[in-house]
């Protein structure tokens, strides 16, 4: 961040903390629900919403009217983003609006001219790209819905890092633990570190609109849930807060947690996700509004908004990387978490 950007901020920060509104310091813009997997966790391939994907000329007016909010960090996803036509174009008008960082959320599960295409042009304006990677062999087909799916991600994170150059792209690969794949993560993350990505790691959850239900991939407790646990604690190539990685095992054990970004921390620690569709989301429940009818400023200022906020007031809390983990960075709860977050910051 440069002393330009910084002051944005700022002054930025200052004014929705006057107003109690949020920041929007993290936007999600899904561009399809199309998708090239079936994965067993996610439900975003059942949507019914038309158009099933976001145009050039829908996308630049959301861009717009988040740049007139204001608009920090961006994650262009899906489905697949790589099956949305013009997707370099909305890239490169991604990079221009949000201030800090923009990042590719792609399976890497699509034909390779189109991963190579949307790739260069992620590497060439310093977009990063993130990537899921949550089981090798016949465990990852299964739980990607797709054949072939380590060997074909695998193949392409490598051809993406031969092709980095100077680029100033950060690269890494989500690992969403679940109880059939915890014995593979230990080498899920040394086969991106191979290739040169960074890992984060997630636990399957069911909380919000897409995501699905499915008990035997909930974490149980236990000495194996345990290890696992020490172990990226102790991974230098984990991206992870450590505050967020030690709190794993308690919410898997009670499945409850005294944290909710939205209600504890409304300016600062909230994440919106934008539809194809437009509907604006916040984690469960229905839509706050629509960003093709509203403005956000409007939405944020809704009834749907607070009504929202009020019935977050009963959620028994979450353990998961887009909430919680925002919420334990800008809120350590001790000086030793104060100080990690410092030293991670400073990494990154």
């Amino acid at each position: 961040m440069n002393i330009k950007q910084g002051l944005y901020l700022l002054n930025r920060l200052i004014r929705r903390g006057l107003l109690r509104k949020p920041l929007n310091s993290s936007t999600e813009i899904r561009l399809t629900r199309l998708c090239t997997q079936r994965c067993r966790q996610c439900g975003v391939y059942e949507k019914t919403t038309m158009p099933a994907s976001m145009n050039l000329s829908m996308f630049r007016e959301v861009m717009a009217k988040l740049k007139d909010y204001g608009a920090f960090i961006g994650f262009i996803s899906g489905g697949e983003a790589t099956l949305v036509p013009d997707l370099d174009r909305m890239l490169i008008e991604a990079k221009k609006t949000f201030a800090l960082a923009t990042t590719l959320v792609t399976g890497l599960y699509n034909r390779s001219e189109l991963i190579q295409k949307y790739a260069r042009v992620a590497l060439d304006h310093d977009i990063h790209i993130q990537t899921s990677l949550d089981g090798l062999g016949s465990l990852g087909d299964d739980l990607r819905g797709a054949k072939d799916f380590s060997d074909t991600v695998l193949g392409h994170m490598k051809w993406i890092s031969g092709h980095r150059g100077n680029s100033k792209s950060l690269l890494y690969a989500n690992i969403v633990m679940n109880n059939l794949n915890l014995d593979q993560v230990p080498e899920l993350i040394r086969r991106a570190n191979d290739l040169g990505w960074k890992t984060t790691v997630g636990m399957y959850h069911s909380l919000t609109e897409t995501t699905k239900r499915d008990d035997e991939l909930r974490l149980e407790p236990g000495r194996r849930l345990d290890e696992i646990v020490e172990t990226l604690l102790g991974h230098p190539q984990i991206l992870n807060l450590k505050s967020y990685l030690r709190g794993i095992p308690d919410y898997v054990s009670y499945h409850t947690s005294d944290i909710c970004a939205f209600r504890h921390a409304p300016v600062l620690a909230t994440r919106t996700t934008i539809m194809e569709d437009g509907a604006v989301h916040l984690c469960y429940g229905q839509p706050i509004g629509n960003i093709f009818k509203q403005t956000l400023e409007e939405i944020f200022a809704s009834a749907d908004y607070r009504e929202r906020l009020n019935e977050y007031g009963t959620c028994h809390g979450c353990w998961t990387t887009c909430y919680t983990q925002r919420y334990l960075l800008i809120h350590p709860r001790s000086l030793k978490e104060l100080l990690e977050n410092a030293r991670h910051m400073r990494k990154l």
